[in-house]
């Protein structure tokens, strides 16, 4: 029987591993009641609509990445390049704990969500700004390490880029190595901007 009593939390992280692997497109609303374990009248008091679902998954995604990667880099050290590489090896770290590569989550919807509707590709464009302005904070504070000719706008873009394009050929090939390669091509552009 569906726990009645389950909370909009409860909800979503009960839900993001399914549409993590599977896309929210291709899974249906039983589906997610059943792996919620929440009734469907619990589920559409938080959620009217799948459609809202997944603009709730892409902020409690981002939550859980300024949570567990982008605030605790700041205690790992004062050095704000070492804070970078942290983060890489964090979110490195994570990837291969996944079975078979799983890719970003908030990746695997922009290839899910963003050509059905254009309240996802804003949504996901402000959320990858938002992940992008954080790197590029820290690469600011980074400055005299940095290459005069390096500007930390364009390096934080390089480095999500990287980032984005190690998970998605790591899921895509489902290949640990292949993950890793990935990310040390991102270390490397990292590398390359330092003085």
């Amino acid at each position: 029987m569906a726990n009645l009593k389950r909370t909009r939390e409860d909800i979503l992280k009960s839900v993001v591993n399914t549409v993590h692997r599977q896309g929210l497109t291709a899974t249906g609303l039983s589906k997610l009641f059943k792996v919620s374990g929440a009734s469907s009248g619990s589920f559409y008091n938080y959620f009217q609509s799948k459609h809202e679902l997944g603009h709730a998954l892409i902020d409690f995604e981002w939550s859980q990445l300024q949570a567990n990667v982008l605030e605790p880099a700041v205690s790992q050290s004062d050095d704000p390049i070492e804070q970078i590489f942290w983060i890489l090896d964090r979110l490195e770290a994570k990837q291969l704990k996944e079975p078979k590569c799983g890719g970003c989550l908030l990746g695997n919807l922009i290839v899910d969500l963003v050509e059905q509707d254009d309240s996802f590709r804003d949504h996901l464009m402000q959320i990858f700004s938002k992940w992008e302005g954080a790197i590029s904070q820290t690469l600011r504070q980074a400055k005299p390490q940095l290459k005069d000719e390096v500007n930390p706008e364009h390096l934080a873009e390089q480095i999500i880029t990287a980032i984005e394009g190690a998970m998605l050929m790591g899921k895509l090939h489902r290949s640990k190595s292949r993950l890793k390669r990935g990310f040390n091509l991102a270390r490397q552009v990292l590398r390359n901007a330092i003085l």
